[in-house]
């Protein structure tokens, strides 16, 4: 059975937001970065042109900047 071995505050949890919400950018940007890198790969590979992948080139290259800027600005796992 679990035990409860203390109470906590609601100002325990104020400082963990931004963590969170460092962590959620520096990961969705990655994630989203790498996905649409993917998914214009794959188009190219199967239907062999790039007109249709641009957006998804772009998407891949805008989230990568992004991302970037997320570790420069030391957002990722290793500052948390």
């Amino acid at each position: 059975m679990a035990t409860v071995t203390g109470t906590s505050s609601r100002q325990d949890y104020v400082p963990e937001f931004p963590k969170r919400l460092k962590r959620f950018l520096w990961l969705s940007s990655g994630m989203f970065s790498a996905g649409a890198l993917a998914v214009a790969f794959v188009g190219c590979y199967f239907v062999g042109a790039f007109e249709e992948d641009a957006t998804n080139f772009l998407a891949s290259v805008v989230y990568a900047g992004i991302f970037w800027i997320s570790n420069t600005l030391k957002f990722g796992a290793a500052s948390l």
